[in-house]
């Protein structure tokens, strides 16, 4: 099963990529119908010859495509800026770029600080606005004034029932979860927005039972795995790692989850949280996805409504504020909460419960060579408030901490070419083809274990730190729609410049340095005509038809999270070494690292534990509290 995508790379770079790499020999690029020559010459615009009056039209690359904003000159001054196009992920991209133009517009200066959390997305709306601005007539320099220090915070006292270190996915569903029950609960999240992670993912849910599939299924799939609790965690017991196994294959923390999925996923339903209609896809089948569909959204989508019912069910969301300390009392007990505002605000927050919420650590490089020493070098592609400040204020509470150390995955992601780092996961299920190394060689395969593959080939030295995923014309078609998976978010890695035609293989091998290429595609044609595995075991291989040349996307392996964390036990209760909790300390998510490898297996599905033990930690406070 796929599992959690994080995309935040710093970076924007203005259009015009693509046409820089077409110069490639033998490289080319389909014509598209909409484009057109602004002004009387091709390429070229009529700009006034001072700033005028007016809207103007303003475009930049963001992370997914090109941004475009409207800024609407009067008086020559600006008067108005939209956003009328953003692309980028639902929940991260889409809700920071109207932030950012917000911001913009009251202080007129280009240099305001970005939204944290959606770097890449503020600075697109930023270079967009700037683009209008000279498209205007203007200079960018007169809206340069210089970084705005954020003022007006002040001292603030408060006491609730629970508090929350972090507005993620375990966070907002066990808030949502605790108000539904008459609790007082806030959260303070150090990012500008909300969710953490909890945006990036695939959108599909682990669940078993639950009266949604039951509903589609009418007893006919009642011996799925993905269905049947007992079956499913049969499937999971396969793949113990027999020296990482600490319950004798009991398997305790999925046992856990996987008696609350069904749960979680009809609580999700009746509150009102889209799904997408299971089994209309066969890709699907009977897994709830959020609504609209894997990689549509549906994750930020859910994360939005979240929010929203905190604050409409009475909860409170405090923003760039990060928690600096845990308070504990004389015996102990974890009481309370510090944070401080970018404002300069400071809270002092009694609690009956603190919940960490906080996220993992795979934006902080001084904990990644203290704990996955070899990994240091590596830049992560995750939520950039993953910087393990809930583990570290956990240890200093007496909080143990496991699982540190061991593999890590990755999942694809394009090379930066359009200015950030463009998440690909699905790329080797949508886009029929192969993956080939800096030689044009294969080097595993990536249909069987494709986390697993891919960060092996990233440490591995001999496949050049290059890679590439080599696709026919019908593989391009179905990256710009597939059917299978009603997935259509890879159609921008053309406009971005990540996926390129070449007319000829011949033409590929040689603008890439890829000796190896031409070999590698005819052995693997050899294979996929005779209907036989290749030499990595792989199946039912698609044949690449060359005739009409070949599609190259330019990607790479990709780190992405960290899965040691916090020792809780199966109820969300921080615990010390010798296994007694921290009183009064919870927590559940990254934080808390991977729940599988705590019962010995490979992390598999961060987004449904960090659901399923925000439910769980739920339950666990208010039976406390």
């Amino acid at each position: 099963m796929e599992i959690d995508r994080r995309n935040f790379i710093k970076g924007s770079l203005a259009v015009g990529s693509l046409a820089a790499l077409s110069g490639l020999a033998g490289c080319s690029a389909p014509k598209k119908p909409e484009d057109k020559p602004e002004g009387g010459e091709a390429g070229k615009k009529k700009v006034p010859d001072s700033f005028a009056d007016g809207k103007w039209i303003g475009k930049a690359m963001g992370h997914d495509n090109e941004l475009i904003t409207e800024v609407t000159v009067s008086g020559g001054d600006i008067a108005n800026i939209k956003v009328l196009r953003c692309d980028d992920t639902i929940g991260v991209g889409s809700v920071a770029a109207p932030m950012m133009a917000a911001r913009l517009l009251e202080t007129k200066n280009l240099d305001v600080d970005a939204v944290t959390g959606a770097t890449t997305t503020s600075m697109a709306v930023t270079m967009a606005v700037k683009d209008a601005i000279e498209s205007a007539g203007g200079s960018a320099s007169d809206f340069k004034k210089g970084p705005v220090e954020r003022t007006g915070g002040a001292a603030q006292t408060v006491d609730v029932d629970v508090v929350f270190m972090g507005a993620g996915t375990a966070g907002l569903v066990s808030a949502c979860r605790l108000l539904e029950e008459g609790k007082s609960v806030i959260l303070f999240e150090k990012q500008d927005i909300p969710g953490g992670s909890m945006s990036m993912t695939y959108s599909g849910v682990a669940a078993a039972g639950s009266e949604l599939q039951a509903n589609y299924g009418l007893g006919r799939f009642d011996d799925s795995p993905m269905f049947n609790k007992d079956a499913m965690l049969a499937v999971m017991k396969k793949y113990i790692v027999p020296e990482n196994d600490r319950f004798n294959g009991e398997m305790p923390y999925q046992t856990a989850m996987y008696d609350n999925s069904g749960k979680l996923v009809d609580w999700m339903h009746k509150i009102g949280v889209g799904f997408y209609s299971l089994g209309v896809n066969k890709a699907y089948g009977i897994t709830p996805y959020l609504a609209p569909g894997c990689y549509m959204g549906g994750c930020g989508y859910a994360m939005q409504y979240l929010v929203d019912r905190v604050g409409a069910l009475g909860g409170k969301i405090v923003y760039a504020t990060p928690v600096t300390e845990l308070v504990k009392n004389a015996e102990g007990r974890v009481t309370g909460v510090k944070a401080k505002g970018k404002d300069g605000s400071t809270w002092e927050v009694s609690a009956k419960a603190v919940c960490l919420t906080s996220g993992g650590f795979a934006a902080n490089n001084e904990m990644i060579a203290e704990y996955y020493p070899g990994y240091e070098e590596y830049k992560f592609n995750c939520a950039p408030g993953s910087t393990g400040d809930g583990i570290k204020l956990g240890i200093e509470a007496g909080a143990a901490v496991e699982c540190m150390g061991r593999d890590l995955g990755a999942y694809l992601s394009t090379t930066a070419q359009a200015g950030s780092r463009f998440e690909i996961a699905f790329l080797y299920q949508t886009t029929p083809g192969i993956m080939v190394n800096g030689s044009g060689k294969q080097f595993g395969n990536i249909m069987s274990d494709n986390h697993g593959v891919m960060s092996k080939a990233l440490r591995n030295p001999d496949n050049g730190g290059r890679f590439f995923h080599i696709t026919d014309e019908s593989g391009y078609i179905t990256t710009m729609k597939n059917e299978t998976y009603a997935m259509d978010i890879y159609k921008c890695l053309v406009d971005r410049g990540d996926m390129v035609h070449y007319d000829s293989v011949e033409a590929a091998a040689e603008a890439l340095e890829l000796p190896e290429l031409k070999a590698t595609i005819d052995a693997h044609n050899q294979h996929a005509l005779a209907g036989e595995p290749d030499e990595f075991g792989r199946k039912n291989l698609p044949y690449l038809d060359t005739y009409n040349g070949i599609w190259v996307v330019s990607c790479e392996p990709t780190l992405y999270l960290t899965t040691g964390g916090l020792a809780i036990d199966t109820s969300c209760h921080v615990q010390k070494e010798d296994g007694t909790a921290v009183p009064g300390l919870y927590a559940a998510g990254d934080v808390c690292g991977s729940i599988e490898e705590k019962d010995g297996r490979v992390y598999a599905m961060g987004f449904d534990a960090a659901m399923n033990y925000g439910y769980i930690m739920a339950e666990a406070v208010k039976a406390e509290v």
